[in-house]
């Protein structure tokens, strides 16, 4: 019997780039496919407990105000227009769609795949597949970037992935935060000084990952994720502190963002 494949090699055939075509169609599948699960999550919810419920069992200092998750509609919205216009007789020869089409189903398939094991509170289940999504959506973004920072691909091309991979950022942190807290119960002081050491991680990454690819769509999700950490927190005197800090993050991630985005439109025109 031959040794299973082992998991990187896995991750690298699923998120290869393709020049088969069929893969559009499994991408703009996929998408549609995600939409309709998440819309089925909530009008006849896994387990009987939306998302929203499962979280409101399980707090932590870093979970967005609820009108954060808003950002999904806008999420969806994006690639649901991206899936139609991959897929146009004149797309047939651009390269941005062959490159992403692999890890962008992976992506879908596996936030679908996360909508079932977080409403059955697989915590630590839950964690893996979310960070199997980020490395999936940090390939699709990258590819993209590339491809329209070469004028080879318009320029609002990534910006569903951009939007995607930003708010799939902050989610993680809240996911490992969640899933760490059922083995590991730190005090409160603890728990406040690790949140506020995780929202400057995120900022960090956020500004590292703009500086890189140049764009908007990315550190707008990520300071809307961040916006949201403050609405929650800013109305407790014990995470007030949390509250300004994930505030200043959002602030910054914003204007840096926005100049770094700017800034690299300038340089490819």
């Amino acid at each position: 019997m031959s040794a299973p494949t082992s998991t990187p090699a896995a991750f690298d055939v699923l998120t290869a780039p393709t020049d088969n075509r069929l893969w559009r169609w499994a991408a703009s599948a996929a998408i549609v496919g995600n939409i309709g699960l998440n819309y089925v999550s909530q009008r006849f919810p896994f387990n009987g407990q939306t998302n929203a419920q499962v979280s409101y069992k399980y707090p932590t200092l870093l979970t967005p105000a609820g009108y954060a998750f808003s950002i999904w509609g806008l999420i969806f919205l994006s690639l649901l227009a991206y899936a139609v216009w991959q897929l146009l007789p004149a797309q047939r020869r651009n390269l941005l769609p062959d490159a992403v089409a692999r890890p962008l189903v992976l992506a879908n398939l596996l936030t679908g795949l996360w909508l079932v094991v977080f409403a059955y509170e697989l915590l630590l289940p839950s964690m893996l597949v979310m960070l199997l999504i980020l490395a999936s959506l940090a390939i699709v973004y990258g590819r993209a970037r590339h491809y329209v920072r070469r004028n080879a691909a318009p320029w609002w091309a990534s910006v569903p992935f951009g939007l995607y991979l930003g708010w799939i950022s902050v989610a993680t942190v809240v996911n490992v935060t969640l899933a760490l807290g059922t083995k590991w119960q730190p005090g409160s002081d603890q728990s406040l000084q690790l949140a506020i050491i995780l929202v400057g991680i995120v900022a960090g990454l956020a500004l590292n990952v703009t500086r890189q690819f140049r764009e908007l769509a990315y550190p707008a999700a990520v300071a809307w994720g961040l916006a949201g950490i403050w609405v929650a927190r800013r109305a407790n005197e014990d995470t007030l502190v949390l509250a300004w800090m994930a505030l200043a993050a959002a602030g910054l991630v914003a204007l840096i963002g926005l100049a770094l985005a700017w800034w690299g439109r300038r340089q490819t025109t």
